[in-house]
């Protein structure tokens, strides 16, 4: 058995000081957990690119607003304008770039086919599951397009809400759902995944901006500046339209 000659102090620091060297900034960044694949990827190409530490938190809005107040670490949060703008009284924004727009879908689980919105209504649709409708972008959408074609109440025995987007996905995955109200990066990330989409119309629901909005107080952190003139380039255009952005 070979044993392994203990790191030297010199190695050890000669190592550490790489490392830093290697990092010497970081930025931690939040976003809506329906927008984790592409934040993800322009995060870590980012990190690649400019040598920048980038710390990435995903989740409910509310909850990583919340929590980008009680840490104070948080420089850039990515989610719908609008409501980005509704929470600034617990998180003040000094400006915001724009990502894409959000687009609605109903996903359905393999096994099933779905042609038109109004199929959620038949009988061989047995349960519906979106994110909650007063705490998620694309739930506050999907009750806006429930309302819009008439079918809040007649479907609503078979909705569930959950907090997420991404949790809606999981239990497409599982087929414990027969259908999902999601948006379109998330039914592209995982279109080999379940049996398919469709884009539900624009004028069923109020526009949905995706913005990047830069913290109160890292508006001139250098790290900071870079992140947002990094998700303007090119190779973040690619990725964001390859996420349907």
């Amino acid at each position: 058995m070979k044993i392994a000659k203990p790191i030297t102090l010199i190695a050890l620091i000669i190592a550490i000081s790489c490392h830093s060297a290697l990092f010497a900034q970081e930025i931690m960044i939040a976003s809506a957990g329906g927008y984790k694949k592409p934040v993800s990827e322009i995060a870590n190409n980012f990190e690649k690119s400019n040598h920048i530490q980038v710390t990435k938190v995903f989740g409910n809005i509310q909850m990583i607003t919340n929590q980008a107040k009680q840490t104070e670490e948080v420089a850039c949060i990515v989610g719908d304008k609008k409501f980005l703008k509704r929470l600034e009284n617990t998180v003040e924004f000094t400006s915001y770039t724009k990502l894409g727009d959000g687009i609605l879908v109903l996903a359905y689980r393999k096994g099933i086919t779905i042609k038109d919105f109004t199929d959620i209504s038949k009988t061989e649709i047995h349960s519906i599951f979106m994110p909650q409708d007063k705490k998620a972008i694309y739930g506050i959408a999907g009750k806006e397009t429930l309302i819009s074609y008439g079918l809040l109440e007649k479907v609503t025995p078979k909705l569930t809400q959950v907090s997420t987007v991404p949790q809606v996905v999981s239990y497409l995955l599982t087929e414990e759902a027969d259908a999902g109200i999601i948006n379109l990066t998330e039914a592209l990330s995982n279109k080999d995944k379940i049996g398919g989409y469709i884009i539900i119309p624009k004028d069923k629901y109020k526009a949905i901006e995706i913005v990047a909005g830069v913290v109160k107080g890292f508006e001139n952190n250098n790290s900071t500046k870079e992140f947002i003139e990094y998700l303007q380039c090119e190779d973040s255009k690619k990725t964001l339209a390859k996420y349907g952005l």
